[in-house]
């Protein structure tokens, strides 16, 4: 297995355990105080709340959150294209209207309000995570001049050529152990990732991370991998970089 595997699983499982234990807590156990500000409400508001079923839809929606949790860490197991992607998309936006819902369960002098502050953190949220996504799949121009390598784009770079130590086409990419920052999704890779020994931090560029090939750029102790759409593409830049 490899290590990315076995970090996912290990962090997922820790969620797991800690939603799983979360909810039966608050389901079996009536631990009431373990809802966010329940425990610190006046005795009349928790007595609403409980009539309303606002305790109810809390309860429903931990459950909910708990089977969604262990799909997302089945897919991200399981060889599904996109898998992992679409699950935790379905579980963000249970999350944000669950969330809204749960509101609508609130003590009515508060319930607009809450449900105002809700709704637009969601809508904030998404669309967050929309611009960010959309920026981190855009295509990186790759251009070399007479004195530097520019990578455009979020992530991008601009490498003296005179620092370059070694520039060569690798069919295959390096195992990846950890994330430091970047984007990856669906096999693509974009920005500060560790590699396995004796590559370790490297920026990557890549569109597929199982399909080569790839141009492997070294300098210092910095490693630059990154794919196009053909192989000609990749030629064309490992001919003008070692011409450089």
């Amino acid at each position: 297995m490899e290590t990315g595997t076995i970090a996912f699983s290990i962090v997922m499982g820790i969620a797991l355990i800690i939603t799983g234990g979360l909810t039966f807590l608050v389901g079996k156990r009536k631990e009431y105080g373990l809802i966010s500000g329940f425990s610190s409400r006046p005795e009349e508001e928790k007595r609403i709340l409980m009539e309303n079923g606002y305790v109810k839809a809390v309860e429903r929606l931990l459950f909910l959150l708990f089977l969604l949790f262990a799909g997302v860490f089945m897919m991200g197991l399981l060889p599904v294209p996109f898998g992992l992607e679409i699950s935790l998309a379905v579980f963000l936006l249970v999350v944000l209207g669950g969330a809204v819902r749960v509101q609508m369960y609130e003590v009515p002098w508060k319930r607009k309000r809450s449900l105002w502050i809700t709704s637009i953190l969601g809508v904030l949220v998404i669309s967050g995570i929309g611009i960010l996504t959309y920026f981190s799949v855009m295509e990186n121009d790759v251009t070399v001049t007479e004195t530097h390598l520019e990578i455009s784009g979020m992530y991008g770079l601009e490498w003296d050529l005179e620092n370059i130590d070694q520039v060569t086409i690798e069919e295959e990419l390096p195992e990846v152990i950890l994330k430091s920052n970047g984007f990856a999704a669906a096999g693509q890779l974009k920005g500060r990732f560790r590699l396995e020994e004796p590559y370790g931090p490297a920026h990557l560029f890549i569109h597929d991370q199982n399909e080569g090939p790839f141009l492997y750029v070294q300098k210092g102790e910095e490693g630059l991998w990154l794919s196009r759409e053909t192989r000609e593409e990749v030629e064309v830049l490992d001919e003008q970089l070692n011409i450089s």
